[in-house]
């Protein structure tokens, strides 16, 4: 077959996409030259990787280690010559002789090609509000997952570092959008809701925050969309082995401030009894007039020598003798370790005058600061392009990742290991005379908890391994001059294995007495079927247009199954399967599956890169509506202007160099409600009759319950953005961009109560609630040099300021949403008008210091007493009652603002990265028990030095805490002591290297050698008292909940790190 007859045949399969298109004959290019060139910069260096492309098309190439190209081009054609910080360069073909192209700097990076939702675009042509983070600023974050990275990078986001081994950070794209998911849209190379790939093989990242530049992507982009691309090789360059090498450890000092020196705690014990009116005794210290520790805990009052702590008489389960800690025991200390960080990553790049490639590979293994907790991941990412002839490019892209998350995994939630490190005892052992674990059974009513080193310890096989697959293949044709045609398969797979075994806690009081094994397995697939038609043509020499077509279609599914077994014969690991097990046998399972089908269309045009105007419209059916609302359309238009570019301006280009408006508006939806929402669902349950099938209740059959009440009329939350922004350069070494923003969100889908009468069922979701955000973001950068390049300096920072406000729930007006309780306590609550969420509770004006004081104050049952807690009477009512409670605290921040720093002195280079999150008030939950003494645990030393009453103070006015009791009251319901300022700066980065002379790098036969040394979060600034200022809204079962967003119910602190780094070219 002729070349020209296989091309006709498979440009008529691609068009068979477009069936509703007719497209003519296609034109055969005439006139054709190989052009070949070097690209070099100011001071005649190659450029590696500076793109030629033929101005109008999409046709290009990129230039090789060495600045050199070659590509066929017509005579008349224009080369556009482009590198990333540098002003670009048009070059006419005129014949076949060589080109040679020196770039100069440019501050203005105007020339930047950034990645848009299904295309690209000049960074000098944006009209919307993009935010890039490149590779360069990825390959220095000392970080496992990209979401953390995101942290103080780009304006307009806000991110919560996650300090699990592993973990993901929270990210939110301009404050929060709606009471339901929040989260953006990551699409990783075209794979929408795709795994992010691991930091190092990540090219760039691109993040979509209005309107205009997120309504290609519909239903899905209401929250902001983040694009990522992975690293691709080049053509036309020699093979190039690139090596990174990280090791070092993870620590952390975080501490609560716990009391732990046994006799203070008698003394505390002593003045509660004392205040209480009770008798000063305890069974661990006795009943004198001052406390003494017992030497044993088990049996009570034991001493050495004595028949009863006869090591003969031990039983682990029930004789555990075991001696009192004299020096008290630091739980925090003893749950620590020093954690084995390493990662080592692997590229293999290169390519011919056809075809790239890139392949990758890494492992990490990062141990975290806990015992008995890990994260290990294998990875592996191959990218090709290749064009085999002029009119075709076919591609493809894979990268598999396998990970497994070892030991306890849990974070901020109630009964996970932080709520045992503040209530166990310091006068408990971390083990018992017998060499097993010591703990709340030695009794005295001290702790009923767990050992924190054996709860870990008994977690150390727990494991999570997950693995993905994610990837696309794709083909375009250029069957007319201009026209190109693209289609691209994209998948994502994701299989994971949950094994929890669960052995006897003997030192627990109502612990475990068996062995338990839990587990699970999920299986989750989405892909999605994307073809477009794009046409881009230059008219004249100013007239610039760019057009998109596309039809796309997505489809997720989910299935989850788990099971468990109890009473094995042995706790060995080898035998903990669930065949094993004798009893209990239980199981269940889930699964789920949604679509969308859409069409999409966008018009882009330039006159002269000065006057911009962009337009796009989508089309989504999504099938988690109802037939009547299956569809919504999602336009946007933004307008850009390059004022610098009049000529009334140029009298201010001497310090002005570039200025450039830009306003966009546009509508993006969210189908983000549960999949089966417009469904009413039963289900049944063996050996409970729900429902009486045979017209009795004498009998328990077979039944079935409702179980969601379904709502077919729900339809698309609808988000409405407004940007206004400018973009300037200064002296032509600063860059400032400046957004502002509005996005109001309507049809806000909620849950309404319902009629007890219709019985235990889920609520549907309906539309009644609207929300809305309005903000600014701001970035600066500069950039300079001095003695020939020898010192070089960079500056760059963000600043991201939102207003949150709920101005609608439902059409009751007195309608509230509030958080989840938390030991009978809730924490937040939002209504129209406020902050979603925001903190609720009584306002606490001081303490009770004279009888007037107490006979004066309204109402409050037996708590007005002398040293109590003032509570105020917010309703005027004359009595202390829950409606005195109030909003007393915002989760969300004024600001937040990130800091880059870059040095470099002749082959030394050194690097910083601040964050600060400055306004925010987080609520200590932990406090509770720390400060206010629910149950027996360590307390804090102010609970002693610093209470109304306490003999350590002259003066009971100086007091900061309310008098101290066995029993607690008042103290425990939800207020502003437990509000606190959760403002904190943090180092997030500093890195010292050297990069050695190229004279000894070329004896060496490499191209490229660095050694540097980097610390991350050394340094955090802070005034909460919390192990952390970073509180994630993720809780233990992986559910985000922004309702409770801030509540501190114990948290992992971020981990410090100190890594020695090499990187290595060959």
């Amino acid at each position: 077959m002729k070349k020209r007859d296989f091309k006709k045949i498979l440009s008529k399969v691609f068009l068979g996409i477009f069936s509703w298109m007719v497209l003519g004959s296609f034109q055969m290019y005439s006139q054709e030259l190989s052009i070949t060139g070097t690209v070099m910069d100011e001071m005649n260096t190659p450029m590696f990787g500076a793109n030629v492309l033929i101005k109008g098309t999409n046709k290009g190439v990129v230039a090789d280690f060495d600045g050199n190209f070659s590509l066929l081009a017509d005579v008349g054609d224009v080369l556009v010559i482009t590198y990333t910080g540098y002003t670009g360069k048009e070059v006419a073909v005129a014949n076949d002789s060589p080109l040679n192209v020196q770039l100069e700097p440019d501050s203005q990076q105007l020339e930047e090609v950034v990645v848009i939702g299904y295309g690209t675009r000049r960074k000098g042509s944006l009209t919307s509000a993009v935010a890039t983070v490149d590779n360069n600023y990825l390959d220095q974050q000392p970080v496992s997952n990209v979401s953390k990275a995101l942290q103080g990078s780009a304006s307009g986001v806000t991110t919560i570092s996650a300090s699990t081994p592993g973990g993901d950070a929270e990210v939110r794209i301009r404050g929060m959008g709606t009471i339901n998911n929040n989260g953006p849209l990551w699409v990783v190379d075209g794979v929408q809701g795709a795994q992010a790939p691991p930091p190092g093989q990540i090219e760039s990242i691109q993040i979509l925050k209005d309107a205009s530049s997120t309504a290609i992507y519909g239903a899905r982009g209401a929250n902001g969309v983040i694009l990522v691309t992975t690293k691709s090789g080049k053509k036309n360059q020699a093979v190039r082995i690139d090596m990174t090498v990280k090791t070092g450890m993870s620590f952390s000092n975080a501490k609560y401030d716990l009391m732990t020196d046994p006799q203070l705690l008698g003394e505390l014990l002593w003045l509660e009894l004392g205040n209480d009116g009770l008798p000063q005794a305890h069974t661990h210290y006795g009943d004198g007039a001052t406390p003494v520790l017992n030497e044993y805990l088990y049996p009570n009052g034991g001493v050495s020598g004595s028949s009863s702590v006869n090591l003969a008489l031990y039983d682990q389960q029930s004789y555990p003798i075991t001696k009192a800690n004299p020096q008290g025991t630091d739980w925090l200390d003893e749950i620590y370790q020093h954690g084995l960080l390493q990662d080592y990553n692997l590229s293999v790049t290169g390519g011919s005058e056809k075809t790239s490639y890139s392949f990758q590979g890494g492992f990490l293994e990062e141990n975290g600061i806990l015992k008995n907790t890990s994260y290990n991941r294998i990875s592996f990412r191959s990218n090709v392009d290749s064009k085999p002839f002029e009119w075709l490019n076919i591609g493809q892209r894979l990268g598999v990742t396998y990970g497994e998350t070892k030991g306890w995994g849990g974070n901020n939630s109630h009964n996970n290991l932080f709520n045992q490190i503040y209530l166990a005892s310091p006068l408990i052992p971390v083990e018992d005379e017998g060499g097993n674990w010591a703990g709340g059974v030695v009794g005295g009513s001290i702790y009923d908890g767990p050992n924190p080193v054996g709860y870990l310890d008994r977690l150390k096989n727990n494991s999570n391994k997950e693995y993905n697959i994610t990837g696309n293949v794709y083909a375009a044709i250029e069957p007319l001059k201009n026209v190109t045609i693209k289609t691209l398969l994209g998948y994502d797979v994701e299989l994971s294995n949950v094994f929890s075994p669960t052995f006897a806690a003997w030192e627990q009081t109502n612990g475990a007495r068996g062995t338990t094994v839990n587990e699970s397995s999920a299986n989750a697939s989405r892909w999605n079927w994307t073809n477009t038609l794009n046409y881009k043509k230059t008219f004249g020499e100013d007239h610039n247009l760019d057009f998109l077509f596309g039809v796309e279609a997505s489809r997720q599914t989910y299935r989850f199954i788990s099971a468990s077994r109890q009473d094995y014969f042995s706790d060995d690991i080898n035998f903990l399967v669930l065949d094993a097990g004798a009893s209990n046998q239980l199981n269940n399972g889930n699964g789920f599956a949604s679509s969308l089908y859409s069409y999409f269309s966008r018009l882009n045009y330039d006159y002269a890169q000065k006057y911009m105007l962009d337009l796009t419209v989508r089309r989504d059916g999504s099938s988690r509506f109802g037939e009547s609302n299956r569809y919504g359309v999602f336009p946007a238009a933004s307008l850009g202007w390059v004022v610098s570019k009049e000529n009334f301006l140029s009298a201010a280009e001497d310090w002005l160099s570039y200025f450039k408006i830009r306003a966009s508006w546009g509508q993006s939806g969210n189908d983000q409600i549960g999949n089966y929402n417009n469904f009413t669902t039963f289900s049944s349950d063996p050996g409970a009759s729900f429902y009486a099938i045979s017209g009795t209740d004498n009998n328990i059959s077979l039944g079935y319950q409702s179980q969601n009440l379904g709502n077919p009329n729900a339809k698309w939350e609808t988000t409405t953005s407004t940007n206004i922004a400018f973009d300037a350069t200064i002296f032509n070494k600063f860059d400032l961009s400046v957004d502002f923003w509005k996005k109001d969100t309507e049809d806000m889908l909620f849950s309404v109560a319902i009629p007890q009468v219709v019985g235990d069922i889920v609520e549907p979701s309906v539309n009644i609630g609207s929300m809305s955000n309005k903000g600014i973001d701001i970035s600066l950068s500069y950039r300079t040099s001095a003695w020939d390049d020898w010192f070089k300096f960079t500056a760059s920072g963000t600043f991201t300021a939102y207003k949150n406000e709920v101005t609608k729930l439902s059409n009751n007006e007195n309608e509230f949403l509030q958080g989840f309780p938390t030991r009978q306590q809730i924490y937040t609550r939002t209504e129209a008008g406020r902050s979603f969420p925001e903190y609720y509770g009584y306002i606490v004006d001081g303490i009770f210091q004279t009888q007037e004081q107490v006979d004066a104050h309204p109402d409050n049952g037996d708590y007005n007493q002398l040293g109590n807690l003032i509570i105020r009477d917010v309703d005027g009512s004359g009595d202390i009652t829950p409606e005195d409670r109030t909003y007393i605290g915002n989760p969300h921040p004024d600001f937040t603002t990130g800091l880059r720093l870059g040095m470099q002195f002749g082959n030394v280079d050194f690097s910083a990265t601040l964050y600060a999150s400055v306004g925010n008030d987080l609520a200590n939950y932990t406090n509770r028990f720390i400060r206010y003494g629910l149950f027996n645990g360590p307390n804090s030393e102010d609970r002693l030095y610093e209470s109304w009453g306490s003999p350590y103070l002259e003066n009971n006015g100086d007091a900061t805490l309310p008098k101290v009791s066995t029993s607690t009251s008042f103290e425990q319901n939800a207020s502003t002591e437990y509000i606190e300022d959760g403002s904190f700066l943090r180092v997030q980065n500093l890195q010292i290297g050297y990069t050695f002379p190229e004279k000894l790098v070329e004896d060496l036969n490499l191209k490229h050698l660095q050694l540097y040394l980097q610390g991350a979060n050394l340094f955090t600034f802070t005034k909460y008292s919390g192990l952390d200022p970073e509180i994630t809204a993720k809780r233990e079962n992986g559910v985000t909940q922004e309702i409770d967003r801030g509540v501190d119910v114990g948290t992992w602190p971020i981990s410090k790190q100190i890594m020695l780094g090499l990187n290595i070219s060959l």
